[in-house]
């Protein structure tokens, strides 16, 4: 965690508990509320610091703009609000922060990653929206010596950036709340949605609220009610992630040792209870994101509708992986329909990166650009290739990879994109299961069944946090990156192994099995207690 260098002039407020501080933040400075022209009013439970006047350069000159800070007591709580102005036309109102100094330090509990997390010396920044790693909702709680737990929520009710940044300094903890507008909208006034922080004897209920809260936000509805969940997809127990064709263009099942995994996992179990789930299906894995269709050293076409064909004769459904934001450069047409769609961040920059696909060590590989899914050009491809291909060979299902990614994009808002995409895909495709990776707290809106975890070996967090804030409005199931029961091999997906080879049984999370070549062979004994698990999970839950 990075810091200046020096102190910032600032006008704080004490707040009894603590002390608070607000800073202005454009694309081009920061500022500060100006002390000189600062008024403190307090009328009962409530406390107005109002700024006539800004500082900018470090504090050292004076702007033109305002500031209104208002604190509202409720019982163990603060509610702060905020309203910010810079009255200058070439400024725009990039985030604002409320920096809380001479807290009780204690441990980070969030619902990703529920084992309790020491902000250390170097300090801890977390940001919403992040599906993996970090905060899936704006909520974080601090375990408390008293045996109480402090809380710090954002209560907007729009995916927009939020970041706790937290620090050990001599007087105590210090919290930064800072929220960043959505970049379409910016603009030099900016009014910050309400942050609160607070006291609860048990974490609990501040989860219970929050949820209340999410939901009413985004309009999420209980599993059982929702109406994008086929009721063959309600029967689901097992899903089988059976690993195509990896990057480099290793095959670890054609067409036909898919099919021929499909026909032995049928005679261990249900075969109308088992979603196979297809990475690496088109050929060599994000290589091909963004040109799907059948390839020819896998089988070609004819290969494919016999698998397809044959698996659902069996009763098996079938679930394609599609990359809802990475596409190849080298596929045709790229310039028209990829380049305009690219992803940027609020400043503007481009954002593009990779992960180490051959062992180089080198993570520049250059064939895939990240793109926004709220461009209409490259989210319409996306949807037509869906929607043709499902038609085609008849497919159950859509797995869209990396949903859950957000940026603060200026030119098209990403969440509202993930929705339209779902969207029209409903409109082409009856008794259709979308589903997607990672986790934050407006995606069951559009999604309702979600991948868990990613790289780090933790790949089943919210039964562990909160079941309720998950387990209500979707299910998940174990992430592209659990590892084999024979040798564990996550198949085509980058961390290369995973000694995690079966998740936990229960009702949010449905039983995974990964298979890529010879794991039905080789490890039959640890796959059967994957089939069991199944079993019972259709006895408990469904």
């Amino acid at each position: 965690m990075q810091d200046l260098s020096f102190s910032f002039k600032n006008q704080p407020v004490n707040l009894g508990c603590c002390e608070a501080e607000v800073m202005i933040y454009s694309f081009t400075n920061a500022y500060s509320l100006d002390p000189a022209c600062t008024e403190l009013t307090v009328e009962g439970s409530r406390i107005r610091l109002a700024a006539k006047g800004l500082l900018t350069h470090g504090g050292q000159t004076e702007a033109t703009g305002s500031a209104v800070l208002t604190i509202t007591r409720q019982g163990s709580r603060l509610r702060i609000d905020t309203r910010v102005c810079i009255q200058d036309a070439s400024e725009e109102i990039r985030s604002v922060k409320v920096k809380l100094t001479g807290l009780e330090s204690g441990s980070i509990i969030n619902l990703i990653d529920s084992r309790p997390m020491q902000v250390g010396s170097a300090g801890v920044i977390l940001s919403y929206p992040e599906g993996w790693r970090s905060l899936g909702t704006p909520l974080v709680i601090f375990t408390q010596p008293s045996g109480r737990y402090l809380f710090f929520r954002s209560l907007d009710t729009e995916v927009r950036k939020k970041t706790f940044a937290f620090s050990e300094e001599q007087s105590g903890l210090c919290a930064e709340l800072i929220f960043e507008e959505n970049a379409v909208r910016m603009g030099s006034q900016l009014t910050v949605p309400a942050w609160e922080i607070g006291f609860v004897d048990r974490p609990e209920d501040i989860y219970a609220e929050h949820r209340k809260h999410v939901e009413g936000a985004y309009g999420l509805k209980n599993w059982e009610d929702r109406t994008d969940v086929p009721d063959w997809a309600r029967s689901i127990s097992l899903i089988a992630s059976i690993h195509g064709q990896h990057w480099t263009g290793y095959i670890f099942n054609d067409y036909a040792g898919i099919l021929e995994n499909i026909k032995r996992l049928s005679e261990k179990t249900d075969p109308k209870r088992i979603l196979v789930y297809l990475p690496g299906w088109e050929g060599r894995y994000y290589w091909k994101y963004g040109n799907y269709g059948p390839d020819e050293r896998m089988g070609g076409t004819d290969g494919l509708h016999r698998l397809a064909d044959e698996a659902h004769k069996l009763g098996v459904h079938l679930m394609p992986m599609y990359g809802i934001n990475i596409a190849g450069i080298h596929h045709p047409g790229f310039m028209e329909w990829g380049d305009v769609s690219e992803a940027r961040s609020a400043s503007g920059n481009i954002r593009r990166g990779s992960v180490d696909w051959d062992g180089s060590r080198h993570y520049d590989h250059g064939s895939g650009r990240t793109l926004n899914p709220g461009a209409p050009k490259w989210r319409n491809r996306l949807v037509r290739q869906i929607v043709a291909l499902s038609k085609e060979y008849g497919f159950d299902a859509a797995f869209l990879d990396i949903a859950a990614y957000w940026e603060n994009d200026p030119n098209h808002e990403v969440y509202q994109g993930v929705c339209d995409m779902v969207s029209g895909l409903h409109a082409d495709l009856d008794n259709f299961l979308v589903a997607g990776e990672g986790w934050y707290d407006a995606l069951p809106a559009a999604i309702p069944l979600l991948q868990s975890g990613h790289t780090d070996g933790y790949l089943h967090w919210h039964d562990d946090a909160n079941p309720e804030f998950f387990n209500t409005y979707a299910r998940q199931f174990a992430h592209l990156c659990l590892g084999d029961p024979s040798r564990f091999s996550t198949g085509v997906h980058e961390q290369g192994t995973n000694p995690q080879w079966r998740a936990p049984l229960r009702k949010g999370i449905i039983p995974t099995l990964t298979i890529v070549d010879g794991t039905l062979n080789k490890a039959e004994e640890q796959v059967d207690r994957i089939i069991a698990d199944s079993e019972e999970y259709a006895r408990c839950f469904l």
